[in-house]
């Protein structure tokens, strides 16, 4: 009975070991996934080593479809149906899923140089900032237009400046929820969605290399 007593204490012993390991790991993936939609109102955004915080929460998680550069056209685009083409000179993050209103953050300190409404965007402004030393301009899309800062407004890091507009209505313009998202050199105002060629593209920033 005593040589079966060793292997059969054993046996216990590495299922208790399995079964802890299972449940720890389990929690711990829960704690440190990334916000639900339900949550994304709730949360703040996040702060990179350089210094710069996320425009909105899920920054870099939730560009799915459009990112910076791509090139698109109504056959390929993968938002469907597509009234757009050429190369895109910001990043989509994506919201459609979530239903509660999504807050949009200054990244830096900085001003509101433009805000309007505009075409193919719903309302859209754009904020100057400093960047390595220089002058940017940073553009935001599909904002509710209510929700627009004045111009000439001073923000500062963090501070949220506006709410996404609702999806397919008036304040995106018909367009889905998400926000388009750019980065301009030279403070420069402009507010193109596409550009026609590749080099075109030299006059902005893929967002995502600031991230």
């Amino acid at each position: 009975m005593k040589k079966f007593l060793i292997p059969i204490l054993i046996l216990i012993i590495a299922a208790g070991i399995l079964i802890y390991y299972f449940v720890f790991s389990k929690e711990k993936n829960t704690t440190t996934s990334s916000p639900s939609p339900s949550l994304i109102a709730s949360s703040s955004p996040t702060e990179n080593p350089n210094g710069l915080v996320e425009p909105i929460v899920q920054f870099k998680q939730r560009i799915t479809k459009k990112p910076f550069g791509i090139y698109i056209t109504p056959q390929n685009s993968p938002v469907q149906p597509e009234r757009f083409s050429g190369y895109h000179t910001g990043a989509d993050v994506e919201y459609e899923d979530v239903t509660a209103d999504v807050p949009v953050y200054a990244i830096a300190d900085g001003k509101v140089v433009y805000s309007q409404y505009v075409s193919g965007y719903g309302g859209v402004f754009m904020i100057e900032i400093q960047l390595n030393g220089a002058a940017h301009t940073i553009l935001y899309g599909h904002i509710r237009p209510s929700s627009l800062p004045k111009v000439g407004a001073v923000v500062s890091k963090s501070e949220q400046l506006a709410v996404l507009g609702t999806g397919y209505s008036t304040e995106t313009d018909n367009e889905r929820r998400h926000l388009h998202f750019g980065v301009l050199s030279n403070n420069r105002i402009d507010v193109k969605g596409y550009v026609q060629s590749e080099s075109q593209l030299s006059g902005w920033i893929d967002p995502v290399s600031l991230y």
